[in-house]
């Protein structure tokens, strides 16, 4: 502002003296400028100069109550976020066969209480209808309303029908229990597809010899231990009328789908022993395949027959007492018992042939191959619980839970499910029951011949191939019906994506 412009309200003085232009000087006009700024340029350097603390100190003390109650409900909410993770309850469906629950329950119960995130729920199903309903189930994963199956038991010939819904065993658990190298080696040709695991088995079952002791004995007829000798032996103890209806049966074969239990089984096991590989049939294996299909057909269709079709199914006769020579896997016993449970009866290792193509009587080298048919658990490849799954299967893995499972089982009936591992094989060693499934269990093969699964799929369609063929042997030249079989075989092996 220009001092020398401002008009004085006052009238002029009288003397004009260089005084009065002092006067006008005089003024401390730098004293003014610094004490007398106007209000409005003073807050603009205020906040040049800085900010003002004691002007603003309720906006400070707001500011930090505000950074305190959201450091406050921050952690709050992390605590009840955290609270809500560890007490999130995952729940897994388990589908089982044959397992009480009353039998399972108590391990369920331990695994729970070491794991109190995880809760198994278990259902035991009837085999009626169990792969179709478990499939359809497992083909719905994800819809609404539709209970998800995460653990479930199969056979060990479904495994092609399964393979889009299983899971691959994680590596780490592959070591952890000893997949490769503690359980019976069927279990890697079974289970195991493009080197991944697809199932863990908790049990073992295969295919066995069961003989009357007092019907051996009053006819001093020992154990025969290869084909030719089981052949003379029911032989000798078939006994008929004087129609000759059998009154006695030496043995139960020759009869497909009828009173025959397991007669697939059989088949099954004398086509392996007989060196025919079913996995890639070729013309080389004609005359083997010919020779099992008559061998079988011969039990009852010869005039020396030790069977026939109007006899009670070989199950319900042998536990009679009217059957010398029987053929079942290890839960048949349960059966027998229980419709006779005064019968003597001894279990053995299934019939052998010689090695290299001996004929009748010699004394050759036997062979070693026996079958195995047995159920394992698989998880579903679409459950949102697959470590929990997993953990749990670990945990039914493990020595103490099998032993626990075996003695629980031994509870209601004679014994329990055979272990899968050859470390506790040993262990059943006492039991005549039991030790001749574990000591052929390691020399056991399987295929998709396997009886009693009620599985309408893949077993079913392959048995057909394999009746008709029995039903038609030695009818005219056996040429045409080999090539038929062969054919059948080839279908499936395509429809299934069977090895080859």
């Amino acid at each position: 502002m220009d001092f020398e412009e401002i008009k004085s309200p006052l009238p002029p003085r009288k003397q004009e003296t260089i005084v009065v232009e002092e006067e006008k000087a005089i003024p401390e006009i730098p004293v003014e400028r610094t004490i007398e700024i106007p209000p409005e340029e003073n807050q603009v350097n205020n906040k040049k100069a800085g900010f003002d603390i004691k002007k603003n100190l309720k906006w400070i003390i707001a500011f930090v109550v505000l950074i305190i109650v959201g450091l406050v409900l921050f952690f709050i909410f992390s605590k009840n976020k955290n609270n809500k993770t560890v007490n999130e309850v995952v729940t897994l469906n388990y589908w089982g066969l044959w397992e009480e629950p009353n039998v399972i329950n108590g391990v369920i119960a331990d695994f729970e209480s070491k794991n109190p995130g995880i809760k198994i729920n278990y259902k035991r199903n009837q085999l009626d209808d169990y792969r179709t309903r478990l499939d359809g189930r497992l083909t719905k994963t994800g819809s609404n309303g539709s209970e998800e199956v995460d653990i479930y038991r199969i056979h060990n010939s479904w495994i092609p029908m399964f393979r889009q819904h299983l899971a691959p065993v994680p590596a780490e658990l592959v070591t952890k229990i000893g997949l490769e190298n503690d359980y019976w080696n069927v279990y890697k040709e079974d289970l195991k597809e493009n080197n991944k695991w697809l199932s863990v088995p908790i049990m073992y079952d295969g295919l066995a010899l069961f003989y009357n002791q007092e019907l051996l004995e009053s006819a001093s007829i020992s154990v025969p231990d290869d084909w030719w000798e089981l052949e003379k032996a029911a032989k000798k103890l078939t006994v008929k009328d004087n129609k000759g209806n059998i009154q006695v049966s030496g043995i139960g074969m020759g009869v497909v789908n009828g009173n025959v239990d397991h007669w697939s089984d059989i088949l099954g096991l004398m086509m392996k022993q007989n060196g025919i590989s079913l996995n890639k049939l070729s013309s080389q294996y004609d005359k083997n395949l010919e020779d099992v299909l008559k061998y079988y057909a011969y039990f009852a269709n010869s005039d020396d027959n030790m069977w026939d079709k109007n006899l009670p199914n070989t199950t319900n006769l042998f536990a009679s007492g009217k059957l010398a020579f029987y053929f079942g896997p290890s839960w048949r016993a349960f059966d027998i018992e229980k419709i006779n449970k005064d019968l003597k009866y001894g279990i053995t290792k299934v019939p052998q042939l010689p090695k290299n193509g001996g004929i009748m009587g010699d004394d050759t080298e036997l062979t070693n191959i026996h079958w195995a048919t047995y159920w394992t658990e698989g998880v579903n490849n679409k459950s949102k619980h697959q470590a929990e799954a997993w953990k749990f299967l670990e945990y039914l893995s493990s020595k103490e839970v099998l032993e626990r499972l075996y003695t629980a089982e031994s509870q209601i009936r004679s014994f329990g499910e055979i272990y899968p591992k050859k470390s506790m094989g040993e262990s059943l060693k006492n039991n005549t029951k039991v030790w001749p499934f574990v000591s052929a269990a390691d020399s056991a093969t399987s295929w998709y011949l396997a009886s009693a699964t009620g599985d309408d799929g893949l077993n079913t369609e392959m048995q057909k191939y394999f009746a008709d063929a029995i039903n038609q042997i030695g009818q005219s030249d056996n040429t045409e019906l080999l090539t038929n079989l062969k054919n059948g075989i080839v279908q499936l092996q395509t429809k299934y994506g069977l090895k080859r």
